[in-house]
């Protein structure tokens, strides 16, 4: 009986883990004024082994990813595709799926070897597809960063992976 029990908990904890993922993102790349620049930014991102899809709009300097399923996403190297691209991102808002997850200014989750802390967000529950904007220096213009850059306190274990600063 303690057997049956030890393997339910294990498939239910298991199963909870398989909704937790990185969906898609949206980007805004700047210095974009062509569409020769976008297909540059593109193939970078391609080149990622998570990512299923990638759409640029050259009009809009943006662009959405879609993330392959059950496969490990590294928005940091999002980031550094764009950079190796020689571009730098406007913004990243990623879409991270959630299964009941209390969550308040500062709060810290572990997902995949990294920790998330959630800077001005109140009090949440979160469930379902929920969008992160990403806040640290490779994520966000210059301008953009100086608005949160007094927000970002580091507040995670970093002994538990890297620290990304993300709001609602």
């Amino acid at each position: 009986m303690i057997k049956i029990k030890a393997i339910a908990i294990i498939v239910v904890a298991s199963s909870l883990n398989l909704f937790a993922q990185f969906r898609s993102a949206e980007i805004g790349v700047d210095g974009l004024t062509c569409s020769a620049c976008s297909r540059t930014v593109e193939m970078s991102i391609r080149k990622l082994n998570f990512v299923q899809d990638v759409k640029m709009n050259p009009e809009r300097a943006e662009g959405r990813i879609i993330f392959k399923s059950n496969v490990k996403v590294s928005i940091e190297d999002v980031a550094k595709a764009v950079a190796n691209a020689g571009y730098s991102l406007r913004h990243l808002n990623a879409v991270f799926s959630f299964n009941k997850l209390a969550v308040k200014d500062d709060y810290c989750f572990s997902f995949e070897g990294n920790q998330y802390q959630f800077v001005k967000t109140g009090v949440k529950m979160l469930g379902g597809e929920m969008t992160l904007k990403f806040l640290g220096k490779e994520f966000l213009s210059r301008k953009e960063y100086k608005k949160w850059e007094l927000e970002l306190k580091p507040v995670c274990d970093k002994s538990k992976g890297a620290v990304f600063y993300v709001t609602l």
